[in-house]
């Protein structure tokens, strides 16, 4: 078994020998720190406790519980806590937000080929599905795995995940052999990445329907799910890790005001409030609940996009005129409460282009952006409308407005069109019924993720009309690169002639995520890809409203 520490062995996953059970590579390092002084300590609170009913607000509902079809990170939210994947990153008390490492989740050891064409899964026995109709408490095999695989890559959004694997080959229950059409050393990654959960072949067959029901072997079962009102989750009592979790549920309401939950947060009426963007209502809730721990961590990518099959978004002049319009530093300063600036794949990630690297390509300088704008043939400026949602809280919309006041000053008159989420995720971004938008994007795990599902030509997240044939080429070449340093190399060029040619979408910066977690709660160890699998190991003392009945 071989740990890969370094930058280049975290991108690439490459293997001396067999047994691969620590490597990965994440979305983004902590920005919480210990000398931080706004941000409290978890303590230690002694042996875990069982009891207790969670309760956390949601600003939206997903479009469906559907992993298939729907991408939006509400979906994958409200299945993190009933399904589960192959692989996914290390959690634990000791393990550092934004690890290296991954470990077993439905697998417990796997390993590839030499030539790298072939990886071999070996599943954990006796692992059950939820006692839920149809699947009934049966046991989770191979078959399911092929079964999740098949439907992925003939109808999945995630297909570009798989699309390496020809075939899937079980010789047994236990046993899954993923045969590939050329060496791609990022699977690993893929499988424990946001978007691959396992799912039960009852559902990708269609014997349920998994829009509206999801059945899956993680630590909680979903119960009940009232659109617009409450989703709720109970213990799965035959989860495979003996004696958890310790929660007996979990339950989000739909509070889509920040300043309400808030209040529900202060009263006890809520136990974690996740939509807070300011430090001063931080602050002053930690004035008044001191036993508040706060937790500080890069969140998603805060984006602007344009749609490149409408005009004047045609033009590579007015893209680069809008990227050098916005001060993107001013706006993560004033509207967020900070956070890391990035080009067009998060610095954090090995292999992005860093800050040093990327800031003079498109830079801050709306004197050029105007001489850009005007040899494209709009001296003084032009009109359109820019699409945002409250889906994401309401730092966006104060985001899209900085954003419009930016534009204003070199002549673009933006005029704001705030969507519910669901009309914005389901069909204005994806079916391109849009000129200009912002808001937030998926964050990946990988320098891939973002290349193909954002600026690949048929990619599952281009929603902005980018058809480069040279860029295309680019990016299937350096998923084939064995050599870490070579394909380092030559994901910062790809990333260069992104901003060069296409600037689109323009990536402006993660932002530091603030979640507020009452002090009852204990072992609160998360990781950024989608998926709560880390809640098996939160619990709550008896002073939580829930477990002392006030």
């Amino acid at each position: 078994m071989h740990s890969l520490n370094s930058r280049a062995a975290r991108l690439l996953g490459i293997f001396a020998a067999t047994l691969l059970l620590t490597a990965g590579c994440f979305s983004g390092a902590s920005s919480s720190d210990k000398t931080d002084k706004n941000v409290n300590q978890q303590k230690d609170a002694g042996p875990p406790e069982s009891g207790g009913v969670m309760r956390i607000p949601t600003p939206s509902d997903p479009p469906s519980l559907d992993p298939i079809k729907d991408s939006s990170f509400q979906t994958m939210f409200a299945i993190g806590y009933t399904y589960s994947k192959l692989v996914d990153y290390k959690i634990g008390k000791d393990v550092p937000y934004g690890t290296d490492q991954l470990e077993g989740d439905l697998a417990e050891k796997w390993d590839m080929s030499k030539d790298g064409l072939t990886w071999t899964f070996h599943l954990r026995k006796g692992v059950k599905w939820q006692n839920v109709a149809p699947v009934s408490g049966r046991e989770f095999t191979s078959k399911d795995v092929a079964c999740t695989i098949s439907a992925i890559k003939e109808r999945g959004h995630q297909k570009a995940d798989v699309s390496a694997v020809s075939s899937v080959e079980t010789p047994d229950d236990y046993t899954v052999i993923f045969h590939l059409d050329s060496p791609y050393p990022d699977l690993a990654y893929k499988l424990a990445g946001n978007n691959l959960w396992m799912l039960p072949c009852e559902g990708t067959t269609g014997q349920f329907n998994m829009a509206e029901q999801a059945i899956g072997t993680g630590p909680f079962i979903l119960k009940q799910w009232v659109k617009s009102k409450v989703r709720n989750y109970v213990k799965n009592p035959d989860y495979y890790v003996a004696g958890k979790p310790y929660l007996d549920g979990v339950e989000y309401d739909f509070i889509p005001d920040t300043a309400a939950a808030i209040a529900g947060f202060r009263t006890g009426k809520l136990d974690v409030v996740a939509t807070i963007s300011d430090m001063q209502t931080v602050n002053s809730v930690l004035k008044t609940n001191p036993d508040v721990y706060l937790s500080k961590e890069l969140g998603s990518p805060v984006f602007v996009f344009m749609n490149m099959g409408e005009k004047p978004f045609q033009d590579i002049r007015v893209r680069k005129a809008i990227a050098m319009a916005i001060d993107r530093e001013g706006m993560m300063k004033n509207v967020r409460p900070g956070g890391k600036l990035m080009g067009p794949i998060a610095s954090s990630i090995p292999g992005a282009l860093s800050q040093k690297e990327f800031g003079p390509l498109e830079p801050y300088d709306p004197k050029k952006a105007k001489e850009l704008l005007a040899g494209a043939g709009y001296p003084d400026g032009f009109e359109t409308s820019m699409m945002t949602t409250t889906g994401y809280g309401e730092a966006v919309v104060n985001e899209a407005q900085w954003i419009q006041q930016d534009l204003a000053k070199i002549g673009i008159k933006a005029k704001i069109d705030v969507q519910d989420y669901a009309t914005y995720i389901t069909k204005s971004w994806p079916n391109k019924t849009y000129q200009m938008g912002s808001g937030l994007q998926t964050p990946g795990l990988t320098a891939d993720d973002y290349l193909m599902n954002l600026y690949y030509s048929t990619g599952p997240r281009n929603w902005y009309n980018i058809d480069d044939p040279k860029l295309d080429q680019m990016i299937i070449d350096q998923r084939k690169i064995l050599d870490p340093d070579k394909r380092i190399a030559e994901l910062k060029e790809i990333q260069k002639y992104i901003i060069s040619n296409v600037m689109n979408p323009v990536m402006l910066y993660q932002y530091n995520q603030l979640t507020l977690y009452a002090g009852y709660i204990h072992d609160i160890y998360p990781q950024p890809e989608y998926g709560y699998r880390h809640v098996m190991n939160m619990w709550m003392d008896k002073t939580a409203p829930t477990r002392s009945g006030k």
